[in-house]
C-alpha cells in the first residue's frame, strides 16, 4: 500500500445549424417573438461561438425581385441575434442522496445513514459567459455501537466564473475537475480533491469535490490544451475521526496500510493537518478523432489524499501532502466492438516510512489497462481493469512496496429498462485484497432511482480491505436530482 491509501481514484449539446437559404415568403416577414426561447443547454461549443446566424444565410443571397421588401437590416440583425441565444437562469439540484444501511460485523456501529446535497445557481448572459454559485451539504449518522456520532458538512459545490472565446475556454473558480482516462483509477487524476467521507461506497465522480483552480482550455482541431493552477491547496474532505470509513481507526489502533503490530499506541496519540500554500499545477495535452485517442500528462502537484507521518517521541500523527513529481501517458482504441484504454505513470518524491518510523521519498510506476465491452447487445456492460504499482526502492518500508490486481463493474438493465443490477468488485493478486458491491435499482420513475446495495470488504492487515473488513454495510437509498 503506497501512501498508506491507494488513490481510489460533466455538459455541451450543439446547436443546430441555421437553415441554408430560407423561403421567400419567409424572408418577408421577421420570425414570431415565441421562436426566440432557447435553453442553456443549447449554447454551442467554443468552436462555434464566434459564428453569427448570419454566416449561415447572408441577405446577398436574397433573390432581387424581393430584396426590396426585407426588413430593415438592423431589425433583421437584431431578431437574428435573439433568436440565437437569450440570457439565462437557471437553479437546480445536482444530487440529492438518502441512504441508510446496516453494518454487521462492526464494533463501531450497527446502522450508518447519508444525507447528500448539492444545488446550483447558473446564470448565462451571454454566449460569452457563465456564472455558477453551488453549495452542497452532507449529513452522516452512526449508531448502535462503541463509536455513535452524528456529523453534518457543508461545503461549496462547483463556483466559478467561466470565459469562452472561439476554441479557448478560461475558468477561474472552485472546479471539480478530474483527468484520466480509465475508471477508478485514472492515473492522470493529479489536480482532484478527494472525498473521503463514504470511502469508496460511490462511484469516481462522486468521490470528489470542488476546489480552487485557474483552468484555460484550448482546442487546436482535434487537440486539446488543459492547464490547471491550484493557487490554494486544500487537503481532502475525510469522515469524522469517530467514522468507521476514517483511514486512522481509533478503535482497533489501526493506520490504513500499516500493520496493526506497528501500531498500539494510536488512540492516545494526536492528529494534526499540515494543509497550507498552494496546490502546484498541472499541463495535459490530449488528441481525439484519430484511429487512437492519446493524452500525456505533466503535474508538479500536491495530492489531496494524506500522508500521516508518525512521531513516536511526541504520540503525534501528522497529515503530511508533500509535493511530487508525476510524468503520464494514456491512449484509448476502438476494435472489434471493444474499447481498450491504458494509463502509464512515473511518480517522484512519493512518501514512505521507514521501519525506524522516519519518512523517505522514493519513486514509483504504476499501469492501468482496461478493456469494455457489450455482450449480447447495449443492455449489459463489462468494463475490467488491471493495475500494476511499484516503489523504486530497495529500502524496507512499511507500505506494500509492490501491488498486483484488478478492478472492474458489471451492469446490465432488464424490465424493459426499468430495472438495473450492477457488480462493481476489486481484487488484489499478488495480496488477498478483497472488495464487491453488487446493486439492485428501481429507475421506471426518472429521474429518481430507488436501490439496495451491498458492500464486503476482506484481506490482508495493510490492504484496503483488509482495514475495513468488520465494516461490510448493506443500505437501502434514493438518489435524485431536478
Amino acid at each position: 500500500m503506497k501512501n498508506l491509501l491507494l488513490p481510489l481514484s460533466l455538459a455541451l449539446v450543439a446547436l443546430p445549424a441555421l437553415a441554408s437559404t430560407a423561403a421567400h415568403a419567409a424572408d418577408e416577414l421577421p420570425p414570431p417573438r415565441s421562436e426566440v426561447e432557447d435553453p442553456v443547454d443549447d449554447l454551442p461549443p467554443p468552436r462555434a461561438t464566434t459564428r453569427t446566424p448570419a454566416d449561415a444565410a447572408p441577405a446577398a443571397e436574397a433573390p432581387a425581385d424581393v430584396a426590396d421588401e426585407l426588413p430593415p437590416p438592423t431589425t433583421r440583425s437584431r431578431r437574428t441575434a435573439a433568436r440565437g441565444f437569450q440570457p439565462t437562469l437557471k437553479a437546480g439540484v445536482d444530487d440529492l442522496l438518502l441512504e441508510t444501511g446496516v453494518l454487521p460485523d462492526a464494533p463501531e456501529a450497527d446502522s450508518y445513514s447519508t444525507l447528500r446535497s448539492a444545488a446550483y445557481l447558473l446564470w448565462q448572459p451571454s454566449r460569452n459567459w457563465e456564472f455558477r454559485a453551488g453549495a452542497r451539504v452532507d449529513g452522516m449518522k452512526q449508531a448502535g455501537g462503541s463509536a455513535d456520532h452524528d456529523e453534518l458538512l457543508a461545503d461549496y459545490a462547483d463556483t466559478y466564473v467561466r470565459y469562452r472565446s472561439g476554441d479557448a475556454r478560461l475558468t477561474l473558480g472552485a472546479q471539480t475537475i478530474v483527468w484520466g482516462r480509465v475508471d477508478e483509477i485514472p492515473l492522470a487524476d493529479r489536480v482532484s480533491r478527494v472525498d473521503l467521507t463514504r470511502f469508496m461506497l460511490d462511484e469516481l465522480p462522486d468521490r470528489r469535490r470542488a476546489q480552487l483552480a485557474a483552468r484555460w482550455e484550448q482546442s487546436f482541431g482535434d487537440t486539446r490544451l488543459d492547464a490547471v493552477w491550484l493557487p490554494v491547496f486544500r487537503a481532502a474532505q475525510l469522515p469524522d475521526p469517530e467514522s468507521v470509513w476514517s483511514p486512522i481507526n481509533r478503535t482497533a489502533r489501526r493506520i490504513i496500510g500499516i500493520d496493526p503490530a506497528l501500531t498500539p499506541w494510536l488512540g492516545a496519540a494526536r492528529i494534526e493537518e499540515d494543509e497550507h500554500g498552494s496546490g502546484g499545477g498541472a499541463v495535459r495535452l490530449s488528441q481525439a478523432g484519430g484511429p487512437v485517442d492519446f493524452g500525456v500528462t505533466v503535474a508538479r502537484t500536491r495530492q489531496s489524499l494524506p500522508y500521516y507521518q508518525l512521531d513516536l517521541a511526541n504520540l503525534s500523527l501528522t497529515a503530511v501532502h508533500p509535493f511530487n513529481t508525476f510524468v503520464g501517458a494514456d491512449l484509448e482504441l476502438v476494435r472489434g466492438g471493444l474499447t481498450w484504454r491504458m494509463e502509464l505513470g512515473y511518480t517522484d518524491d512519493v512518501p514512505v516510512t521507514l521501519p525506524s518510523t522516519a519518512m523517505d521519498k522514493t519513486q514509483s510506476l504504476d499501469w492501468v489497462g482496461a478493456v469494455e465491452f457489450f455482450p449480447g447487445g447495449g443492455d449489459t456492460r463489462v468494463n475490467l481493469q488491471l493495475v500494476a504499482h511499484a516503489l523504486q526502492t530497495d529500502e524496507t518500508v512499511l507500505e506494500l512496496d509492490e501491488y498486483y490486481g484488478a478492478n472492474g463493474e458489471i451492469e446490465t438493465s432488464f424490465g424493459q429498462g426499468r430495472w438495473k443490477a450492477g457488480l462493481r468488485f476489486a481484487t488484489g493478486f499478488n495480496v488477498e485484497d478483497v472488495y464487491l458491491s453488487p446493486r439492485i435499482s428501481y429507475v421506471g420513475w426518472e429521474p429518481h432511482e430507488l436501490y439496495v446495495a451491498a458492500h464486503y470488504f476482506d484481506g490482508e492487515t495493510r490492504t484496503l480491505g483488509g482495514f475495513h473488513e468488520d465494516h461490510s454495510l448493506i443500505s437501502l437509498g434514493v438518489r435524485t436530482r431536478f
